[in-house]
């Protein structure tokens, strides 16, 4: 293998023909920085350039490449200084094209083609008033210089696709140079990685078109599960609990209610983890209401049964109360001490608190980020839970394991498709729960018209005169979060001295810093009626009275987000109602909140959410860090997704350190410079 050709695949894009500094800065637009990024950007589409078709032979609603006579061509102006310039293609196919010119004489597309005498045209092809039509046809007045399905790239301005093409030829001279990564037992089911390239590139045809995708999208899915698998690989042994005793039954009897089906599995699942000396690395994922604190719970009194320290980690510090407090209820008559750590103890107590972790007098610790300082050092940590793991890192997830030899339990609210949960959390075990437990009411969903405005809020002041509680959300109209504090500051002046008048009104937003958490406070202890909020309300806030949320411009949200939020009320002994008030409607917009109104399954809201937002912005995936495929698609691509991540797990089994196929580790390692 020469080094220097080796070299050359790893070479920035201005080795390619006409790319200098300045087309170079277009080009990484793209991401386009080095020749192997050329060779691994991949067309968006192709144009069907395989059969040239006779007009009289074109078939209505395909895109086709069509040659013939051109019979006769005229020019006129319509309006705005635009011209509609027709022609015949064999007298049987009408074409047209729509162009700007507002000077003196025929337009230059006019000229270009009164010159020829046939035309070479590709487009869709449609029934129209006069016969078949073919509306801006892409032309050529000699036969297409690419022969078979073109491939079309994704562009920016300044770079056409005959410039992609030519630089993709270039870097697909060196494509033996990247060799195969793939384990041998792989490639009598896939394409080898070098005619893949070539295949995806310049496909023979659409067979081969599809072999060379297939390859791809199980390389980008397979290799990304390895890393993620690789990296939290279970190396070392974890603590193997003991079986269910005497602690775990009485828990089980205090229980004031009856289990699920869901629950009861999850708690299986759960047991069988922590009784094994495999560490537990499981997701819970759960339905708005559906109980996934009695996982938590369960696994905590298993923890303490064994000798050993739960702790369990939630995002803010008024869900970290209420949870402390519920677990006092729950486990205290057990004789398990629960003790609650959160920044906004004064100092003497949060001493107190750790002193009683560090000596294990304190059994089950609630708390925020707090317990993750380097001031925090547990007796004998066995089991950490991280409550609502979207609003936390994976590093922060990471400091938690790392304060002792622990058992994982990860626990969402908010439902994913399967798909997505495999990307977001490809190293975690998943249990869900779909089950709500029995009498859990669902909340009445209406869509208003926004003439419907002030008769909504009548109806919320007077749920509110009979002791109810209700919520107005807005949504984050801007980016800045300084933005969002002044439209809600300014929504809530409006309200206050207007439809709100009569009642007690507070606001919080993601910009407010402790002082949040006493808003909270307030709310919950009932000192406030109507609390005027952004999305920083969507996951955990539990209080049984409210009974009313409004929710305007809920066009601007996403499904899971109106899901997560019209589950903060309804959660006591009434039924809860939610306004829907959407202030643009498209085809789109309706669909989507018909979807919410119609239904209140949390997973399938999130698979239409998927279907209709995609991946990229359903749940802030951008911001999540993870990868957005290349090739690959969650939603299209879904039974590979699973086929890969259950490969890898095999390959880890039998070769953990990869030691056995060095090229594929090599591959990796790249791909994590």
């Amino acid at each position: 293998m020469k080094q220097e050709e080796l070299a050359r695949l790893d070479q920035p894009v201005t080795v390619l023909s006409g790319v200098g500094p300045k087309r170079a800065q277009q080009l990484k637009k793209l991401g386009l920085e080095t020749v192997r990024d050329v060779l691994f950007s991949f067309p968006r589409s192709y144009k069907d350039f395989q059969r040239v078709l006779q007009p009289h032979e074109v078939e209505v609603g395909e895109d086709q490449l069509v040659h013939g006579p051109l019979f006769y061509l005229q020019e006129r102006t319509i309006s705005g200084g635009r011209r509609l310039i027709q022609a015949s293609l064999g007298g049987i196919l009408t074409l047209t094209w729509f162009v700007h010119h507002r000077g003196r004489g025929t337009s230059y597309l006019y000229r270009r083609l009164e010159r020829a005498k046939e035309l070479w045209v590709y487009g869709a092809v449609k029934e129209g008033f006069s016969g078949l039509e073919m509306a801006s046809p892409e032309f050529f007045v000699a036969p297409p210089p690419h022969q078979g399905l073109m491939p079309v790239y994704p562009l920016v301005s300044g770079i056409s696709n005959q410039q992609r093409i030519a630089w993709a030829r270039y870097a697909l001279k060196f494509r033996a140079e990247v060799g195969e990564c793939l384990p041998a037992q792989y490639l009598t089911k896939y394409m080898g990685r070098s005619d893949a390239l070539l295949q995806l590139h310049f496909p023979s045809d659409w067979k081969s078109q599809r072999r060379a995708r297939e390859r791809f999208v199980f390389e980008e899915f397979f290799l990304f599960h390895l890393n993620i698998q690789r990296g939290s690989r279970r190396s070392k042994l974890g603590v193997a609990h003991r079986r269910d005793g005497s602690l775990v039954r009485k828990y089980r009897e205090l229980l004031p209610f009856s289990l699920t089906q869901d629950q009861e599995r999850a708690l299986e699942d759960v047991r069988a983890d922590m009784e094994s000396s495999r560490p537990m690395r499981r997701l819970i994922q759960g339905d708005v209401g559906s109980g996934k604190t009695v996982v938590a719970e369960y696994g905590a009194v298993k923890a303490v049964e064994s000798g050993g320290q739960a702790a369990i980690m939630v995002p803010t510090e008024v869900l970290a109360r209420q949870m402390a407090a519920r677990l006092q209820k729950s486990l205290g008559p057990l004789g398990i001490r629960v003790e609650l750590l959160v920044s906004g103890l004064p100092a003497k107590e949060q001493k107190r608190v750790r002193q009683a972790i560090e000596t294990g007098m304190a059994q089950v610790v609630v708390g925020t980020h707090a317990l993750i300082t380097d001031k925090v050092q547990f007796n004998n940590l066995t089991l950490a839970v991280v409550d609502e793991q979207h609003r936390f890192g994976v590093r922060q997830r990471a400091a938690l394991l790392g304060k002792g030899n622990a058992d994982l339990l990860v626990m969402s609210a908010t439902p994913i498709p399967r798909s997505l949960a495999l990307t977001l959390y490809g190293d975690l075990e998943t249990t869900e729960i779909r089950q709500l437990p029995r009498g859990r009411k669902k909340v009445d969903t209406r869509l208003i018209d926004p003439k419907q405005r002030e008769e909504v809020y009548r109806y919320l002041v007077s749920r509110v005169k009979q002791g109810d509680q209700a919520f107005v959300v807005f949504p984050l109209v801007e980016e800045s979060e300084h933005l969002e504090a002044k439209a809600a500051v300014q929504e809530m002046e409006e309200l206050r001295a207007g439809l709100l008048a009569d009642v007690r009104v507070g606001l919080i937003h993601g910009q407010m810093g402790k002082e949040k958490d006493d808003v909270f406070r307030a709310f919950y202890e009932k000192e406030i009626d109507v609390l005027i909020a952004t999305t920083v309300i969507e996951v955990g806030m539990d209080v049984p009275n409210a009974t009313v949320m409004v929710i305007e411009n809920a066009e601007r949200f996403g499904l899971a987000q109106l899901h997560q939020l019209r589950g903060r009320v309804g959660r006591g002994e009434k039924p809860g109602i939610c306004f829907l008030l959407a202030y643009s409607y498209g085809e789109n917009t309706r669909a989507r909140l018909d979807v919410i109104r119609r239904s209140t399954d949390g997973f399938y809201i999130a698979e239409q959410d998927l279907q209709l937002r995609g991946p990229g912005d359903l749940f802030g995936v951008r911001q999540w860090g993870q990868p957005i495929f290349n090739v690959a698609d969650l939603q299209e691509d879904r039974e590979m997704l699973e086929l890969s991540a259950a490969e890898a797990n095999k390959l880890l089994q039998e070769d953990p350190e990869l030691r056995n196929h060095p090229k594929l580790k090599a591959e990796l390692e790249r791909q994590r410079l």
